[in-house]
């Protein structure tokens, strides 16, 4: 049967991510030795309409163990009309007004690190958001890794609110599996990790040679292929910790879900092209296992989809037998449930204890992936054609 088929090819993108995971976790994740000399990072902060927040990563920032005249501290306020960048002044940072109209958070970074790269001299530029707050020792774990020969690193991202509701404890769940069984078993095969818009470093000269370019509403993962199709990668370091505010409410996920989802078939359209011709030209399992990361998701939204079809296909067929394919319909549901209940327990037990979600948030979590899988097909057919910012602190308990 040709559904049938069509649902086996996208089960071998799902099992290749599988064997992956697999794979990773047999190793240890490498460490990186003590640097002798600290590298100058420009820290930029993204921030439209952030007043309520934008002292968090700045304090943090201010606070964190590197020295002082290795870190300057850059906000990019984006058409803001409150009182951010007074707010980020008075916390000692700089501000950078941008006035022009952003198609989203992609035209901010790029016209920002233009700026940097006419004006300052840094040796790395890190990006966080308004709602971020950094670790201690992120910086030194940093420059750890890029002085070991690393060029893009991204770190081990938390919810801040994770505790606070379920929806923000999905997304916990779901940055735990980003972080350990995704970036991290990836870093350990010297294959690429990916970057998730926030809490990452990208040394300079990497940036004059691949540039940033960006035309998708996920600039990350956007970034993430071209450096990729440049013959890079991105490290993922978990000492380098930092946390930010997750949505909790069912529409806001909903609206970044649809967002990221739209982001991903843009890449897809964009970037599958120059993708198969480099690989044909100079083969690279990094490079092949690069696009089918960005896959997986789109191939569980498929399987589920197929078979529903073939669910419907079969009842109203009279040479099928009902009882047989309810059997298969359920089946294969039952299946990418189990497979959510087990990356998602798996990815709490190796998160960071004291940041670990509830387990109610474990049990619901297929829930949140199925509500992915449907922003992945909606987003098809009615994508996100404006970027709406996910806004952070009180004021994202009053929409």
């Amino acid at each position: 049967m040709v559904i049938d088929l069509v649902c086996l090819t996208l089960s071998l993108i799902f099992f290749w991510s599988t064997l992956i995971v697999i794979l990773g976790l047999i190793h240890p994740l490498k460490r990186y030795a003590q640097a002798k000399e600290n590298l100058k990072f420009a820290v930029l902060i993204c921030a439209r309409n952030e007043e309520s927040v934008i002292g968090l990563p700045i304090k943090s920032v201010k606070m964190a163990d590197y020295p002082r005249d290795k870190r300057e501290i850059i906000v990019l306020a984006d058409n803001c009309t409150d009182a951010t960048a007074e707010r980020a002044r008075a916390a000692g940072a700089i501000v950078w007004k941008k006035t022009t109209p952003s198609r989203g958070k992609g035209d901010v970074l790029a016209w920002g690190i233009e700026r940097l790269r006419k004006e300052g001299d840094y040796d790395v530029v890190a990006v966080f958001d308004a709602d971020n707050v950094v670790s201690h020792g992120w910086f030194h774990a940093a420059n750890n890794a890029l002085q070991a020969g690393e060029t893009v690193i991204t770190g081990r991202r938390f919810a801040s609110n994770g505790r606070h509701s379920i929806i923000a404890g999905w997304y916990a769940i779901y940055w735990a599996l980003m972080n350990e069984l995704s970036n991290r078993v990836r870093t350990t095969l010297g294959l690429s990790g990916k970057l998730t818009g926030t809490g990452f470093a990208c040394r300079m000269d990497v940036i004059n040679q691949v540039g940033w370019q960006t035309r998708t509403l996920v600039e990350d993962v956007e970034f993430t292929v071209q450096l990729n199709l440049a013959g890079g990668r991105v490290a993922y370091v978990p000492e380098a910790e930092y946390a930010d505010e997750q949505p909790e409410k069912l529409h806001l996920m909903w609206r970044q879900l649809s967002r990221w989802s739209t982001g991903g078939w843009q890449v897809v359209w964009y970037y599958f092209r120059p993708w198969v011709g480099r690989l044909f030209h100079r083969p690279s399992l990094r490079l092949f296992d690069c696009f089918l990361c960005i896959l997986t998701g789109m191939s569980v939204a498929f399987i589920l989809l197929t078979n529903v079809i073939a669910f419907i296909w079969r009842v109203s067929s009279a040479t099928e037998d009902n009882f047989y394919a309810l059997r298969f319909f359920c089946g294969v549901f039952f299946f990418v449930f189990v497979m959510g209940w087990l990356t998602a327990t798996i990815a709490r037990a190796l998160s960071s204890p004291r940041r670990r979600p509830h387990m109610i948030t474990v049990l619901t979590f297929p829930i949140f992936s199925l509500i992915q899988s449907m922003t992945v097909l909606w987003a098809l057919v009615h994508p996100t054609v404006r970027w709406k910012p996910i806004p952070h602190g009180t004021s994202q308990q009053k929409d």
